[in-house]
């Protein structure tokens, strides 16, 4: 079990130090709904793509275009979504993707008690044999990362041969799709609320619902209406600094990251809910929130770019 500690020094440095930026930020229009799982991911998948290096970004690109998958494109922007795409498809019967691979996507930790290894159901090992993209359905992000990393890895120093090409496809997929749900903050704690889907919270400008979806969804549309625009002003902030600590790190690391932000601005600063149950956010809390997501884009970009470039 890991020692409580605060939030990631790193983490609330470039918080303070972009906390100006939040007016500029939310000049932009907000634009109707788009989930984490879409407009996040497709802004973590352009800023990685300003940081890798060009040789692996090519190689990327060209990896990606041998895919002949139809639930996505297959640039590495619009390939962000695929995970969640096929996990809600029914290619194969209702909901059997969906039962194969939505414990894939976060990694509970509980707010009180974090332990990593009961979060990810003790590890369990691939059979022998067995590729990641078909590993078993009790696991978490963690794991999945670590396991899509060691898969490309292989493949790379065997030369990426033809008969594993699917495979690195999906790995690839499943790799960037990931690295954006592991800095989700919701998706690294749960408080007996199912990392609150099922807490109730308001803003009055905004509709009422759960303090995942504002995670999700709310405080990520106050960035912007444009994914491309997002994504440069958020990389443009980003500093040499920046870069040399948050490639710092595992997915384990990671994690605990995403946990502590959690349970330190999302959850701790709730106020005291109404009579209904349901909690009013301060315009002080959405700013926060909003400032953290940002970061959170930005950790995600440069840690995906970072283990893309030593995968390929």
């Amino acid at each position: 079990m890991w020692k409580k500690h605060p939030l990631h020094r790193a983490h609330w440095g470039a918080l303070r130090q972009y906390i100006g930026m939040i007016p500029i930020l939310l000049a932009f229009i907000p634009r109707p709904a788009f989930a984490w799982g879409d407009e996040g991911h497709e802004i973590v998948a352009a800023i990685a793509m300003k940081f890798m290096e060009p040789e692996q970004r090519q190689r990327l690109i060209q990896l990606l275009s041998q895919d002949d998958d139809t639930l996505t494109a297959h640039d590495p922007v619009s390939v962000a979504t695929w995970a969640d795409r096929y996990r809600d498809s029914a290619q194969e019967g209702p909901h059997v993707h969906y039962h194969q691979t939505h414990a894939w996507h976060f990694v509970d930790l509980e707010r009180d008690h974090p332990n990593l290894d009961r979060a990810c159901a003790d590890h369990p090992p691939l059979p022998q044999g067995t590729p990641a993209s078909a590993g078993p359905a009790r696991d978490c992000v963690v794991d999945k990362i670590e396991q899509f990393n060691a898969e490309l890895q292989h493949y790379k120093t065997a030369g990426f041969p033809s008969k594993n090409r699917a495979e690195a496809i999906l790995a690839v997929k499943y790799l960037i799709h990931f690295i954006g749900d592991l800095h989700q903050p919701m998706h690294a704690i749960d408080d007996h609320d199912r990392g609150g889907n099922e807490l109730k919270v308001k803003w009055p400008p905004v509709h009422a619902g759960s303090l995942h979806h504002y995670w999700d969804t709310v405080f990520v549309e106050r960035l912007g209406t444009d994914v491309t625009l997002v994504a440069s002003t958020l990389a443009a902030r980003i500093t040499p600094e920046n870069l040399q600590a948050w490639q710092q790190g595992s997915a384990r690391d990671w994690a605990r990251e995403s946990f502590d932000t959690a349970r330190s601005v999302a959850y701790d600063p709730l106020p005291t809910p109404n009579e209904a149950g349901h909690y009013l956010l301060s315009d002080t809390y959405v700013d926060q929130a909003t400032e953290v997501v940002a970061v959170q884009l930005e950790e995600a970009g440069v840690r995906l770019a970072y283990c893309l470039d030593k995968d390929l």
